[in-house]
């Protein structure tokens, strides 16, 4: 029992990933302590902000950050942060702001355009970005961004994430020199990365990522910043647009506290080994119907899953099927369910709290098949 399942919610495996529809990751106890300390005290929430984007920034190796409420508000706040700069009147009349700046371009790829559980372009068009589409859907070059330039371009956005199309598309640092080269501000959206330090290094001007995901934080999120005045530009945004996804004293705290652990230890520690989830493919092989293997994260980071294709013919259902069943056990097991029209699922160990966890889908596999 725990306090979702006492009030009558479902019990969660989380095979995932670390996903905001499953409540993105679980807190360490060192972060739970950060953050009943921090909401039990008070403290001018400005200076706050200030301080933890320095910390941030040491920490990670940048001048400055900004703290957000996640990932998607801090493209939201980047984009809306070019077009006011540090006019705070700019920022009370957003909406006027925004339609009479005609240099609000974001150009974005095809096929980064992508719907992790809200639409990229939403992100953009509501920090005042309009959304510029170049490339195609199944390749890209960086010619087709260069071209795409012009004099109302505010932004180029790159998306450093597995939803999108991987396949022949331009890689992030090309992208990243051809915008300083151009003098154009990038943004790199790199919510569930797990190198905090690189994109910056590579001449990025905004990095968004998630504190709930590869920090295994709590609900926050945090831009990183080449520069200080961007930083600050964004802290900005706070008076206007920022209000309505603000983050509180507590979840600031905490995030910090998060990525000072994440560094301490450099990177995520994880619950299950690889070798746990090795043994648990090799079990998954004797189950009739189901061929096992490990596979690395699509979008090339250093994460391991294993692949479970399903045979309906020899398991008695489908993969699609299987995710159903698996979804109305209780507790209700998810599943990286992408491909099962396809016919295959994966199991993500990094969310899962225990290696009975592990276990307890194997054996649910296991007497699912016919």
């Amino acid at each position: 029992m725990n306090i979702y399942t006492e009030n009558g919610l479902h019990g969660v495996i989380n095979a995932s990933g670390r996903m905001t529809k499953l409540g993105v990751s679980t807190v360490s106890e060192e972060v739970g302590k950060t953050l009943v300390e921090a909401a039990g005290n008070y403290v001018v929430i400005d200076e706050l902000l200030e301080w933890a984007g320095k910390r941030i920034g040491e920490l990670i190796g940048c001048e400055d950050a900004c703290v957000t409420s996640s990932a998607s508000s801090g493209i939201a706040l980047s984009v809306a942060s070019l077009i006011c700069g540090d006019d705070l009147q700019k920022v009370h009349r957003f909406s006027e702001t925004v339609l009479n700046t005609k240099k609000r371009e974001v150009i974005l790829l095809k096929g980064h355009n992508v719907d992790f559980g809200a639409p990229i372009d939403s992100m953009i068009e509501i920090g005042g970005g309009k959304v510029v589409e170049v490339g195609y859907a199944n390749g890209s070059k960086i010619e087709d961004i260069t071209h795409a330039v012009n004099e109302n371009t505010c932004a180029i956005f790159f998306v450093k994430s597995h939803h999108c199309v991987q396949k022949d598309m331009v890689d992030v640092q090309t992208v990243i020199k051809a915008a300083n080269r151009l003098n154009i501000p990038c943004i790199v959206d790199a919510a569930a990365e797990e190198d905090l330090s690189k994109y910056v290094q590579m001449g990025a001007d905004f990095v968004c990522y998630s504190g709930a995901k590869a920090l295994s934080g709590p609900t926050s999120g945090f831009v990183a910043c080449a520069h200080s005045k961007d930083a600050a530009n964004m802290r900005l945004q706070y008076k206007g647009i920022g209000r309505v996804m603000k983050i509180g004293k507590e979840n600031t705290m905490g995030l910090v506290k998060a990525i000072e652990i994440y560094q301490r230890n450099h990177g995520y520690v994880p619950t299950v080994t690889y070798e746990d989830l090795k043994a648990f493919t090799e079990s998954c092989n004797t189950i009739k119907g189901i061929t096992a293997s490990i596979i690395q994260d699509e979008a090339g980071r250093a994460i391991y899953r294993s692949k479970i294709n399903v045979s309906e013919a020899e398991y008695g259902m489908n993969a699609k099927a299987l995710v159903k069943q698996l979804q109305a056990h209780d507790p209700a097991i998810y599943t990286r369910d992408y491909q099962a029209n396809i016919g295959s699922i994966a199991i993500d160990p990094r969310p899962l709290k225990n290696k009975g966890e592990l276990d307890t889908i194997f054996e649910v596999l296991k007497k699912l098949g016919k």
